[in-house]
């Protein structure tokens, strides 16, 4: 009997698991083209499998409170990411987020450029 219910919450445990998504705290600075930091703030990512949600939480430049939610997916260790309903009122923004190339791999970010609107914006920088 005891064996039986060890089981049963082993197999309970095993299909609730992707459920329970942790959620992870992303260090990230928006950039304007010219390299200038336009906010920087928190994303709060979970990653369940290899769809990506969460909440950004940024403060700007001027002290301006930016929030936004995020969606998207990673495949192939490169991070596409919709900025949905963004408090600063651009539409239509995707960020596509790989590791950094240099010598040394041995990065624990991402970088990459934001398309709004389909046009370069500015570039995020996210670090874990």
């Amino acid at each position: 009997m005891l064996k039986l219910s060890l089981r049963s919450v082993a197999i309970l445990f095993a299909l609730s698991a992707p459920a329970l998504a942790a959620s992870q705290n992303w260090n990230v600075t928006e950039e304007s083209p010219a390299g200038v930091k336009s906010s920087q703030g928190i994303w709060t990512v979970r990653i369940d499998n290899n769809k990506i949600s969460g909440d950004a939480n940024m403060q700007r430049d001027n002290g301006a409170v930016l929030t936004y939610a995020l969606d998207g997916s990673v495949h192939d260790s490169v991070y596409t990411v919709n900025t949905v309903n963004r408090s600063d009122g651009k539409k239509d923004c995707v960020w596509s987020g790989h590791s950094p190339t240099h010598d040394d791999q041995r990065s624990r970010g991402l970088i990459g450029e934001v398309l709004c609107d389909g046009k370069t914006a500015f570039t995020i920088r996210a670090g874990f």
